[in-house]
């Protein structure tokens, strides 16, 4: 198929294009940073520097049968009329753009658990979701209406995919920013770490695009958790991270109540520095480390056919392989 893959120059969406172009597919690659998007260059793919939110999109429709919509502002911390623009009108346009070209046949969206996220323990979380009504982050807000977006184009075979907590090489979200905290010497780790979480390992991120892409029956579940379906404790995650990585930080326990007030103390103070810098603590950011998380993915092994193939330590082995040959 052809294929427009957005968010190209970000971490999901580059490993996409290059499942794709290995697998014989005709990828069309979009995203905001050219020198990012440079570094597919060396695949047998167009790639295309797009602002979804503005530019025009016709010309990167021109005969494309599938989307992966990667493309998105992921962050715990910033305006919301950034998250809004880049979250929820670029997906109304490509919507747009999809429905005039004509050919477009699939639709895999790439949204968030973060739409789960309260502060409270959850465990085995399936895909059936009210959302709240009051939203912790405008990241989780604008995720879950640009979800309803997408649900409400069926003429594009929407499929939609909540991957957990993705890491792997490239990532620049997850583990930086646990490095950034353990490189003081010290990891505070709310409730002792007892608190449980999914992670997803890149390349089963893929997989599950791929097995979404290839479905040809009609779907009566659209929406799908996708994880590594190994949980884990906090302690042990972040513990077995920073020893694969080479770091040497001394874990120690916090009250959870107490690290949450810390993080609020932190957010408060970067709102009054103007609120553009995101602090190293954020109430969202702890709170995943404070409260335990983990979803269910029986729909996607059913529906889709979803075999997470590579483990949590297998993951994590080629993500310290990685991070050591980085500058």
């Amino acid at each position: 198929m052809k294929i427009l893959v957005t968010g190209a120059s970000g971490f999901i969406g580059s490993h996409v294009v290059r499942r794709l172009t290995a697998i014989g597919h005709d990828a069309v690659a979009t995203g905001r940073n050219p020198t990012r998007l440079a570094n597919l260059r060396a695949l047998p793919c167009v790639s295309k520097t797009v602002d979804l939110a503005v530019d025009s999109l016709s010309s990167v429709l021109e005969g494309v049968e599938a989307i992966v919509h990667c493309a998105a502002r992921s962050a715990p911390w910033g305006p919301r009329h950034l998250f809004w623009s880049d979250n929820v009108v670029a997906t109304e346009r490509l919507i747009a753009a999809a429905r005039q070209a004509g050919s477009v046949r699939k639709f895999v969206h790439l949204s968030s658990p973060s739409i789960y996220f309260r502060r409270c323990d959850q465990f085995n979380i399936e895909e059936s979701f009210t959302p709240p009504k009051r939203w912790y982050t405008p990241y989780a807000e604008t995720k879950w209406i640009a979800e309803e977006r997408v649900r409400g184009a069926s003429e594009l075979g929407p499929t939609i995919l909540r991957p957990r907590a993705v890491f792997g090489p490239g990532d620049r979200a997850i583990v930086p920013r646990i490095v950034a905290v353990a490189r003081s010497g010290l990891f505070p780790l709310p409730n002792a770490g007892e608190a449980w979480a999914d992670i997803t390992y890149i390349e089963n991120v893929v997989t599950a695009i791929e097995r979404a892409l290839e479905c040809d029956q009609a779907l009566d579940e659209r929406v799908f958790n996708i994880s590594n379906g190994e949980p884990i404790q906090i302690r042990d995650l972040v513990g077995r991270l920073l020893r694969s990585l080479g770091l040497h930080t001394r874990l120690i326990s916090m009250p959870r109540h107490l690290a949450m007030a810390v993080a609020s103390l932190s957010e408060r103070a970067a709102w009054l520095r103007g609120g553009n810098r995101e602090p190293r603590l954020t109430c969202y950011g702890v709170g995943l480390l404070a409260y335990s998380q983990t979803l269910c993915i029986e729909a996607a092994r059913k529906h889709l056919g979803y075999v997470p193939a590579v483990s949590i330590d297998e993951g994590m082995d080629r993500y310290a392989r990685w991070w050591r040959n980085q500058p």
